[in-house]
């Protein structure tokens, strides 16, 4: 703190918070200073405020295509490697299904603040589709196509000629087998 007397130039001791030591940090400290002249006595007191300084954060990663596995932001701070905490829709858990998710990343760190917001868009995955039985002899009961996805076991609606309806009789059936699964996307 910038300390003046009366009269000018008195030699003066100050501490803050009972310390010699000038603080760096952000923070309070309550400030004494005492003067220390053989031929005068004074001290005042007052409050010096350190106010945390302005981090500038960057989000990145934010568009990803769906694979399995968790698809944290990069975030960078200037300055560099400040401590930062970052949620996804309000929740410390890193997303892995397809979704758009809000991003909040804040500076935790004693001598800084700043934050920043974005999207993170994590798509569906282009699955494999195949159709298979697609040649069959008539029976009269129904005959449906048989269904293969890679990833294995995905969902799928199929239609023949736009229909959900199985067909029982001869004929040629345009069939549409589409991926329903959440992650994924694909067609055949």
């Amino acid at each position: 703190v910038a300390v003046t007397t009366s009269p000018a130039n008195l030699s003066v001791s100050v501490t803050y918070n009972g310390s010699s030591t000038v603080p760096t940090a952000a923070g309070s400290y309550a400030v004494v200073a005492t003067v220390t002249d053989p031929n005068y006595t004074g001290s005042a007191t007052g409050t010096l405020t350190i106010s945390k300084a302005s981090a500038t954060v960057t989000l990145g990663s934010l568009s990803q295509t769906y694979t399995g596995s968790p698809f944290p932001v990069t975030v960078t701070t200037n300055p560099a490697s400040l401590s930062v905490s970052v949620t996804y829709n309000g929740s410390t858990t890193v997303p892995t299904n397809v979704g758009t998710y809000t991003v909040v990343a804040t500076v935790i760190d004693p001598n800084y603040t700043g934050s920043a917001t974005g999207s993170l868009t994590i798509a569906k995955a282009t699955a494999i589709v195949a159709l298979g039985n697609v040649s069959q002899t008539y029976t009269g009961s129904p005959l449906q196509v048989t269904v293969t996805t890679n990833p294995a076991n995905l969902s799928a609606s199929v239609t023949y000629n736009g229909s959900a309806t199985v067909p029982t009789n001869v004929g040629t059936y345009a069939g549409v087998a589409t991926v329903t699964d959440p992650n994924y996307t694909c067609s055949a």
